[in-house]
C-alpha cells in the first residue's frame, strides 16, 4: 500500500510514479531500518509502488478518455496520493474552495486532473466538494498558500480572493475505483 511510505508528518505523497520522489519523501521511514537487507526490501518495495503508479500515469485507456473530453491530445504531467485516513493527524485537515490550475497557472482550459479514488469518501469521513460552472470564470485572483505542507489543522489550498456562492457547492461521494475528470480551473 502507498500510505506504507507515508511518513507521520505528510499527509501526500508528491509524484510516487518517479522512485527517486517516493523514496526522497520517505527518508525518515528508510533511516530507520538496522540491517541493510531491510533497506533494500524497502528500496525494492519503493520501486514496485513506483512502477504501479507510474502504469496508471501512463495508462493508455486513461489517455483515450482525457483526449476525447480536452479534445486534443494531453500529457501525463504527475501522480499526488492524498491521505485522509481516520483518526490520523491529518484527518481534520480540509481544503479551502481552490482552483488546482493555481499552482500550474496554464492557460485556456489546458490543465485538467485525473482522480482515481483508492477509498471510499462521503461527506460524514471527508469528500471533494465542486461548485459547477465556475471553470467559466477561467483562472480567479488568487492568494497563494504553502499547501503541500500544512501542518494538522491548518487548511491548505491557494486562497480564491473573491468566494464563491456556498449555494452551488456539490459533495462527491465515491466510492473504490470511481474516476473523476475535472477541469482545473473549476473550484
Amino acid at each position: 500500500s502507498i500510505s506504507y511510505f507515508a511518513n507521520e508528518g505528510w499527509h501526500n505523497i508528491m509524484n510516487p510514479d518517479r522512485i527517486e520522489f517516493l523514496i526522497t519523501q520517505s527518508l525518515k521511514k528508510l533511516n530507520s531500518f538496522k540491517t541493510q537487507n531491510e533497506k533494500i526490501e524497502f528500496i525494492e518495495k519503493a520501486k514496485k509502488t513506483s512502477e504501479l503508479f507510474r502504469s496508471y500515469l501512463l495508462d493508455k485507456r486513461i489517455y483515450k478518455i482525457m483526449n476525447s473530453v480536452v479534445g486534443k491530445k494531453v500529457d501525463g504531467l504527475m501522480t499526488h496520493v492524498i491521505f485522509k485516513h481516520k483518526q490520523s493527524k491529518f484527518s481534520n485537515m480540509s481544503w479551502v474552495p481552490h482552483q488546482d490550475n493555481s499552482y500550474a497557472r496554464m492557460k485556456k482550459n489546458s490543465y485538467i486532473t485525473a482522480n482515481l479514488f483508492i477509498q471510499k469518501a462521503i461527506k460524514e469521513n471527508g469528500c471533494l466538494y465542486i461548485y459547477p460552472g465556475t471553470h467559466k470564470f477561467g483562472l480567479m485572483k488568487f492568494k497563494g498558500y504553502d499547501s503541500y505542507h500544512a501542518k494538522s489543522g491548518q487548511k491548505p489550498g491557494n486562497r480564491i480572493i473573491n468566494a464563491v456562492s456556498e449555494e452551488n457547492k456539490i459533495d462527491l461521494s465515491v466510492n473504490p475505483g470511481d474516476f473523476l475528470i475535472m477541469n482545473g480551473n473549476l473550484v
